[in-house]
C-alpha cells in the first residue's frame, strides 16, 4: 500500500513538471530515494519498480528526471545483484560424495563460436547471471551450486545476426525442476546504443490488453557486453508462411487463407499496443512477417514482437496505419497472392478497437479518416476509405466484436460446412466446447452481449430476420450495459411467446438463458473416478532418438499441476475439473514432459480433450505414444469411441479420426483397423 501511495504521488509530481515546476522543487528525487530502498528491503518488486521507473528515464520531459531515473535503475540493479551475492564454487553431490563445480555444471553444444563460448563461460561462472535469470523468470526460486547437477545447464545456438547472436540456456535442478532462458550477445554495438535497446526492452512487459509484447527481460551485463530474456518457444509469421507453402498442399493452404485473418488481426494489435505505450510518440519501423511470432490456432494467445530496435517518431495515424499495411499486409500479398482478401482493412481496425476500446479506438479511426481524405498517396486509397466507413457504421450501430468471440464464430462454421446437418446435441457440444476454449466465460465479464450474439451468429443463423432483429436488440443493450443479468434473462425468455419457434430454437434458446446447462443429461456430467477406467499401468516407450520414456496416470496432484503449467507455457488455456482423467509421460529423469486428459461420456465413448508436449520434447514421438496408449487403455476398457474437438484436425486424422453426425468434433472407432497409423 505505501509502494501504491508513493507511486500516485509520483505521477502527480511528475505531471507538476510538465507544468513548469522545477525538479528541484518537487519530491521525485526523494520519491525515488524510497522506491530505491524499498527494492534493496524487497527484491520481488524488482521488476514491477523497474518498469515504473524506466518510463520516466525514457518519456519525462525533464532532463534531471530522466537522468535520475536512469541512476536509480543503475542502483535498483546493483542492489538486486548485492542481495543474490556471488555464486558458490564448490558443491558436493549428495549421491557420491564428490565435489564438483560450474566447470562440470555447464555443457556446451558443439559447434559454438570459440569467443561466445568464452563470454558466456566467464559470465555464467564469475557473476550470479544464472541466479538472477532463474529468479527473475520464476516465481522467486533462487538456485546454488548445490542445486545443479553435474552437467545440468545446457547452452545451445539459437540464431546469430549481424550485431548479435542468441543462445538457449536450459537448466535441469534436482528438485526445482528445469528452467529456461535465452542470452543475447552483442556483437561491434556501442554501449549506448545497447543501454537503449535495454529501456525499450524493459518498457513494455504488459500491453494494455493484459497480454506479453515482448518476452521477459531479465538483465544486462556490461562487462560481457551480454543480456538475458525469458526463453519463449516461437516461430515468425514468415517461417510459418514458408513452411506451409513449401509443403504445398491444399488442405494446409486453406489453413493459412483462414489463419492470416488472424495474423493480420494480432500484429495489427501488438505494434498498436507498442505505439500506445510510448504514449503515441514512438512507432515499431519494420513491422514485417519476420519480426512478429503468433500462435498458429486461433484460441490461443501468445503474440510476440521480436524486436523493438527500429523506431522512428510517430507523425500521423495515417502514417502509422500506412507502414504497417504496406510492409505487413501488403508486402505478405505481393509474395503470396492467395493471401489477397478484400475484408483485410477490417481486421486492422479490428486490432486497434482490441487495444484501444471502443470510444477512443473511434476517435482514432476517425482521425484516420480525416487524415485519408485528404491524402494523395495512401495505396489503395479508395478500398481502405470504403471500408473504412462502413466499419465506422458498423461499429456505432452493433457495437465491437472481441477477437475470441469472432474467431469462435468462424471455427463453428469452418466444423458446420464440414458436419452440415449435425444433431442439435453434437452441435450443443461443439457451442460448449467453442465457449470454454476461447475462454468466452472470462470474456463476459468484461463484454456482457458475448453469450447472445454468439448464439446469434451460430445457433440462430439460419432463423427468421425478425426472430434475429428482436435478439440483437436484447444484444446491443446488453453491448451498452442498458440492462441488467436479470432483465436480459426475462427479455430471452419473452421471446419463447413472442415467435412460433421451431424444435431447434427452443433448444438452443434454453441453453442461451441458462450457460451452465449442459447440452444433454447424458453421462459427461457423471463424475467417473480414475479406477472405473484404467488402473495406474506404467508403460515404457522409447522416442524416435531410442531414449526411453515412461507413460501412466499422474500419482499426485503436483504432477497434475506440473501438467496444467505444460499447457500454459504452450499458451493453452484448459480448466480441469473432477471428472477429467490424466495420462502423463515422463522423461528417464522422472520428469513431465508431455500430457493428455479426457473424460467419459458414457459407456461406449470418452472425449479427449487437449494434448501438449514440453517443446523441447517435440518431434520425438511422445505425443503419438501417448495417443496410442490412451486407446489401448480404452479398448481394454470395452471403450468404442474416442472423440475430441475439431481445433487441430489435420493431426488428429493421421490417427484415423473422422467426422460424425453423431458427435461434436472428431471421433475415432477403436474398433475399427488403424489404417492410418
Amino acid at each position: 500500500n505505501i509502494l501504491i501511495i508513493a507511486k500516485n504521488i509520483f505521477q502527480w509530481q511528475a505531471e507538476k513538471l510538465e507544468t513548469g515546476e522545477s525538479f528541484e522543487n518537487s519530491c521525485l528525487g526523494s520519491l525515488l530515494d524510497l522506491f530505491e530502498a524499498y527494492g534493496f528491503k524487497h527484491p520481488t518488486t524488482f521488476k514491477r519498480l523497474s518498469r515504473f521507473i524506466m518510463r520516466y528515464a525514457l518519456f519525462a520531459s525533464s532532463d534531471k528526471l530522466k537522468q535520475k531515473a536512469d541512476s536509480t535503475l543503475i542502483n535498483l540493479r546493483m542492489g538486486l545483484r548485492e542481495w543474490l551475492s556471488k555464486n558458490q564454487t564448490v558443491a558436493v553431490d549428495m549421491e557420491t560424495g564428490e565435489e564438483y563445480g560450474w566447470e562440470e555444471v555447464l555443457t556446451f553444444e558443439e559447434g559454438i563460436d570459440p569467443e561466445d563460448r568464452l563470454r558466456m563461460k566467464n559470465a555464467l561462472i564469475k557473476t550470479s547471471l544464472l541466479r538472477e535469470a532463474v529468479f527473475l523468470f520464476s516465481k522467486g526460486v533462487l538456485l546454488r551450486l548445490n542445486d545443479l547437477l553435474p552437467g545440468g545447464v545446457w547452452i545451445s545456438h539459437l540464431e546469430s545476426k549481424t550485431y548479435k547472436s542468441i543462445y538457449r540456456v536450459t537448466v535441469q535442478t534436482r528438485l526445482q525442476g528445469g528452467f529456461d532462458f535465452t542470452l543475447h550477445l552483442a556483437h561491434n554495438l556501442p554501449p549506448a546504443h545497447i543501454n537503449e535497446e535495454i529501456k525499450w526492452l524493459t518498457l513494455p512487459a504488459i500491453t494494455a490488453t493484459g497480454e506479453r509484447l515482448l518476452p521477459k527481460f531479465g538483465g544486462y551485463w556490461e562487462e560481457y557486453e551480454l543480456w538475458t530474456e525469458e526463453f519463449v518457444p516461437r516461430e515468425s509469421v514468415e517461417r510459418f508462411i514458408l513452411k506451409t507453402v513449401k509443403k504445398d498442399e491444399e488442405a494446409s493452404l486453406n489453413r493459412l487463407r483462414f489463419l492470416w485473418t488472424y495474423f493480420v488481426w494480432n500484429a495489427s494489435a501488438a505494434y498498436m499496443n507498442f505505439w500506445k505505450l510510448t504514449n503515441y510518440q514512438i512507432e515499431l519501423a519494420n513491422p514485417l512477417t519476420e519480426n512478429i511470432s503468433i500462435p498458429t490456432h486461433d484460441y490461443q494467445t501468445g503474440t510476440l514482437l521480436y524486436s523493438v530496435s527500429k523506431r522512428v517518431k510517430s507523425t500521423s495515424v495515417l502514417a502509422f496505419l500506412k507502414n504497417f499495411y504496406s510492409l505487413f499486409v501488403d508486402r505478405s500479398v505481393q509474395k503470396y497472392p492467395f493471401l489477397q482478401k478484400q475484408s483485410i482493412w477490417n481486421y486492422i481496425f479490428s486490432g486497434i478497437i482490441e487495444v484501444e476500446g471502443e470510444a477512443q479506438g473511434l476517435n482514432l479511426l476517425k482521425k484516420f479518416l480525416e487524415e485519408l481524405e485528404n491524402s494523395i498517396d495512401f495505396p489503395n486509397k479508395e478500398k481502405a476509405e470504403q471500408r473504412l466507413k462502413i466499419f465506422i457504421t458498423t461499429l456505432e450501430n452493433q457495437g465491437f466484436i472481441p477477437k475470441p468471440l469472432f474467431f469462435a464464430i468462424k471455427r463453428f462454421h469452418r466444423w458446420f460446412i464440414l458436419n452440415e446437418g449435425a444433431a442439435h446435441k453434437a452441435q450443443a457440444e461443439m457451442l460448449y466446447e467453442l465457449y470454454e476454449t476461447y475462454s468466452l466465460f472470462d470474456l463476459e465479464e468484461t463484454h456482457q452481449s458475448t453469450r447472445t450474439v454468439f448464439f446469434l451468429a451460430t445457433a440462430f443463423n439460419d432463423s427468421d430476420d425478425s426472430f434475429k432483429n428482436a435478439l440483437k436488440e436484447i444484444a446491443l443493450k446488453q453491448h451498452r450495459g442498458l440492462i441488467s443479468k436479470d432483465e436480459t434473462l426475462n427479455l430471452i425468455s419473452n421471446l419463447q411467446t413472442q415467435f412460433k419457434l421451431s424444435k431447434k430454437e427452443s433448444f438452443f434458446l434454453t441453453r442461451l438463458s441458462y450457460p451452465y446447462l449442459k447440452p444433454t443429461d447424458s453421462a459427461t456430467l457423471l463424475k467417473v473416478s480414475s479406477e472405473e477406467i484404467a488402473s495406474n499401468l506404467v508403460v515404457q516407450l522409447p522416442d524416435n532418438d531410442g531414449n526411453p520414456f515412461l507413460i501412466r496416470m499422474p500419482t499426485s496432484p503436483k504432477e497434475i499441476s506440473r501438467l496444467h503449467q505444460l499447457f500454459f507455457e504452450s499458451n493453452l488455456t484448459v480448466h480441469f475439473r473432477p471428472e477429467h482423467q490424466f495420462l502423463v509421460a515422463l522423461s528417464n529423469r522422472g520428469f513431465i514432459i508431455g500430457g493428455l486428459f479426457y473424460k467419459r461420456i458414457d459407456d461406449k465413448a470418452v472425449y479427449m480433450d487437449k494434448i501438449v508436449v514440453a517443446n523441447r520434447y517435440r518431434r520425438k514421438g511422445i505425443s503419438e505414444g501417448l495417443m496410442h496408449e490412451l486407446f489401448n487403455r480404452m479398448k481394454s476398457h470395452h471403450i468404442k469411441y474416442v472423440t475430441t474437438g475439431f481445433f487441430r484436425p489435420e493431426y488428429f486424422y493421421k490417427f484415423g479420426f473422422k467426422i460424425e453426425r453423431k458427435y461434436s468434433g472428431l471421433v475415432k472407432n477403436l474398433l475399427e483397423t488403424e489404417e492410418n497409423n
